[in-house]
């Protein structure tokens, strides 16, 4: 507490009265505010961030005092949106993949925590933000990936992300732009992933990409195709920190139809991730709030596969 105040201290009265309002989830403080100080909304912290109001609805970014699940964030979002908050405004010395709120939101847990991360993606869209990132790079779906958050990612290829590469393609289940790519057919492309999640050049690896983000997202029938055509069951392709074999990938985000699919094909349950040295019913005790129960029963799913307790 003594730190937050502090921080908070360090910023002009009526800057640090909204963040305050912002993250203890005072939407009537935060209107009021604004109502009393319309330039708010285009403010930016005294901290090296130099974050807008907008940027403290995504709990990332800024000081991790200031950060917490806020289970009204849509709602505060709204109100500063509605007041002339500029929606992809970014932040002073970010990683370029999410240095904007709509990326910031894809790559924090408080979202995913408050339960809130999807509505906030939808509604931040709905605002104008650039759905493949102000780059156009693909970073806001690449963010959403590296860092499993499903819920943000869905949102994005509903919105319109562009899918013009296997991992994208897979996540999204485009199973024909997939089919074409494999065979070496002539197919649309997209820009050049963000460095933070690379596409590998070759392309049985970038394969094995695929069918590990078609895991992760639940994409079954991508999984069959691509098993059918081949791609290593037991792949553990360069990723991210949410992701390993396809079934590890699968039972950390509850994807019981894709577990179940990769046991009977013979995936082994009792393979260990080369980062974390876990099983994949270890990474089930991980999953998120919004996966989490049918994380659960992807453990007993996969307690019941092996002949002897984990």
């Amino acid at each position: 507490m003594v730190a937050l105040e502090a921080i908070l201290a360090a910023e002009k009265p009526d800057f640090a009265r909204a963040v305050r309002a912002i993250i203890t989830g005072n939407a009537a403080g935060l209107a009021a505010e604004l109502a009393a100080n319309p330039e708010l909304v285009r403010t930016r912290s005294q901290a090296r961030h130099q974050a807008t109001l907008l940027h403290y609805v995504s709990a990332n970014g800024i000081e991790e005092e200031l950060q917490s699940p806020v289970p009204n964030g849509d709602a505060l979002a709204a109100i500063l949106l509605a007041a002339g908050a500029e929606v992809d405004a970014q932040l002073n010395a970010a990683e370029a993949g999410w240095s904007t709120t709509l990326g910031l939101v894809a790559s924090s847990d408080h979202p995913q925590e408050a339960g809130t991360a999807g509505r906030l993606v939808a509604l931040l869209c709905s605002a104008g933000a650039a759905v493949d990132g102000p780059a156009r790079d693909g970073s806001p779906l690449a963010t959403a990936l590296a860092f499993g958050t499903l819920d943000c990612a869905d949102v994005l290829i509903a919105r319109g992300a562009r899918t013009e590469n296997p991992i994208f393609a897979a996540a999204a289940g485009r199973i024909r732009w997939l089919r074409a790519w494999l065979e070496g057919l002539e197919v649309t492309t997209g820009p050049s992933l963000p460095a933070f999640l690379p596409l590998a050049s070759d392309r049985r690896i970038a394969a094995e990409q695929a069918l590990v983000f078609a895991a992760m997202c639940g994409q079954t029938e991508v999984v069959r195709f691509l098993l059918d055509r081949g791609v290593d069951i037991h792949s553990s392709p360069p990723g991210s920190h949410w992701t390993a074999t396809p079934l590890h990938t699968a039972a950390g985000q509850g994807q019981t139809v894709v577990v179940d699919l990769l046991l009977r094909r013979g995936a082994d349950w009792s393979r260990k991730d080369e980062r974390h040295r876990s099983t994949p019913v270890v990474w089930t005790k991980h999953a998120r709030p919004p996966r989490r129960a049918l994380a659960q029963v992807v453990a007993k799913m996969l307690e019941r596969a092996s002949p002897e307790q984990f």
